[in-house]
């Protein structure tokens, strides 16, 4: 036969006048010692948030710089030019790149897209390109080497996870020991 461990609420608030018996003072000091400042199940909820939030930041990084079934060149930028993209009149700079496909039977290939605006482009700079090998006019700019904002944002949940435990766990322990030391002034005790 199993005994059944009593479960006694502990006073959310001890009074000054209220009498507490030694006995009782040490149950609750062991009572609040033992309860953690954050539970565990909170802890490992943040932690799954947290490997989670990394993780799809780190894929969306790794994307960037590494797009997939595309062949890596290094390509010639031979014009700069700006034009109107859309009907409300906004413009963008585009970037005219020219390359030489890999392989037995190399093709120069000239591919117009937009500029990325991180980098500042100038005529026969040197860029890194991808372009699908059996369709070499789809070619990337793959120059931009900055890091993709939502991945710093992503990487920074558990950081501010961290920081928010920590002043939970402050102001927790805070409170804990206000309860501690109105039950000893109720027990009567100094320590």
């Amino acid at each position: 036969m199993s005994k059944k461990r009593k479960s006694v609420s502990l006073p959310k608030k001890i009074y000054p006048k209220t009498n507490v018996s030694r006995a009782y003072y040490r149950h609750i000091v062991n009572s609040i010692e033992h309860d953690p400042l954050i539970r565990h199940t909170t802890l490992t909820v943040a932690c799954l948030i947290s490997a989670i939030c990394i993780l799809i930041g780190s894929l969306i990084w790794y994307a960037q710089f590494n797009p997939g079934n595309l062949v890596f060149t290094s390509a010639k930028v031979t014009a700069i030019s700006s034009g109107k993209i859309d009907t409300q009149g906004n413009t963008s700079t585009f970037v005219t790149f020219s390359f030489q496909t890999r392989g037995h039977d190399p093709k120069q290939y000239s591919v117009r897209q937009v500029a990325n605006t991180a980098i500042k482009y100038s005529e026969n700079q040197n860029i890194r390109i991808g372009y699908h090998p059996k369709n070499p006019n789809y070619a990337r700019d793959l120059s931009n080497t900055s890091l993709p904002f939502v991945s710093i944002v992503l990487w920074s949940v558990p950081f501010l996870i961290m920081v928010w435990f920590i002043f939970v766990a402050l102001i927790r322990y805070i409170k804990r020991q206000e309860l501690i030391w109105e039950a000893a002034e109720a027990a009567n005790i100094d320590e």
